[in-house]
């Protein structure tokens, strides 16, 4: 008999528990509506306004760009074989100043 209370008891509260769940759903349902009939109204962001999205570069900015590297890579290289093609100090002077 006790068992049977126990479940009885259990059942009561089970059913209290679903009317405020779905009371609670009606109310989130009920706001989606309204929500979704303001965000309708409302204009759609541009594109490179909406964050994360990264702004593509136009075809002159890309020559700019494309310039600027060639530019830096010829004089990094120039630089590199100017250094290379300096001469490398060897003989009785060089030992003189290690040996020092």
């Amino acid at each position: 008999m006790e068992y049977r209370r126990i479940l009885e008891l259990a059942l009561e509260a089970l059913q209290n528990r679903r009317m405020q769940v779905e009371a609670e759903v009606e109310v989130l349902r009920a706001e989606m509506r309204v929500s979704g009939r303001a965000t309708l109204k409302r204009k759609p962001k541009p594109i490179s306004k909406l964050p994360g999205k990264r702004r593509t570069k136009t075809p002159a900015e890309r020559r700019a760009q494309s310039k600027r590297m060639k530019a830096y890579w010829a004089a990094k290289k120039a630089a590199a074989s100017a250094k290379a093609k300096k001469p490398i100090q060897s003989g009785a002077k060089g030992r003189a100043k290690s040996a020092a």
